[in-house]
């Protein structure tokens, strides 16, 4: 009896396995931060006109759904929302709603067909206060990594203004999190820029937020 087999032995035809999807994130009345990139990171994203699509369906998604949109950044090829989920229903109807119709949106407007986003979205449960303050950072500071801003708050896409500067913007709900900051609006906007910072960490502007 041969102990081990033979090279010859193991050159047969490699079977493929196909590995299942992990389960989508179901925490109702959680903070979510979820990420949703154009398909082959494409910039599909180019004009006022193309982020005002984007806005139009977020509005629609926060008064359809009942969702709390706490943040956003919206950027040429992939958008951040800070959202708090659902009570009852899944984030995914909700989040499936919105990717669906903005891909339809855009379709129509340019005339093409295929893939508009890439695969399914990434959903990252927001588990305290200070990963949600992380979080927020993250998003504002994403038009400054890609170097499209100095200033976090100089960028037209996101709420980053509303936080940072106290900028009227009624499609968000300020996160408990930025409230704890301070009970005074300007002082708590003031906390907010130090916080907004360039960082000697080089791990505080990394791709995970915490």
């Amino acid at each position: 009896m041969r102990p081990y087999p033979q090279a010859d032995e193991l050159l047969g035809p490699v079977r493929r396995v196909q590995m299942p999807r992990a389960p989508r994130l179901y925490a109702p009345a959680s903070n979510v931060h979820v990420v949703a990139r154009c398909n082959n990171r494409e910039f599909y994203f180019t004009t006022a006109e193309d982020f005002a699509v984007l806005l139009a369906h977020l509005r629609e998604l926060v008064r359809t759904y009942k969702l709390t949109l706490y943040a956003y950044t919206l950027m040429a090829n992939h958008f951040h929302l800070l959202v708090k989920a659902p009570t009852r229903d899944a984030l995914g109807h909700p989040l499936r709603w919105v990717l669906t119709e903005t891909a339809k949106a855009f379709h129509k407007a340019r005339g093409r067909r295929g893939h508009f986003w890439e695969r399914r979205y990434r959903a990252v449960l927001v588990e305290d206060e200070l990963y949600a303050l992380a979080a927020l950072r993250h998003l504002d500071r994403n038009p400054v990594r890609a170097g499209l801003v100095d200033d976090p708050p100089a960028y037209p896409w996101s709420s980053c203004a509303a936080y940072a500067l106290g900028t009227p913007n009624p499609l968000i709900t300020f996160h408990p999190s930025y409230l704890g900051l301070s009970p005074y609006p300007a002082v708590g906007q003031r906390h907010y820029r130090t916080l907004l910072a360039p960082s000697p960490d080089p791990t505080a502007d990394a791709r995970d937020p915490r």
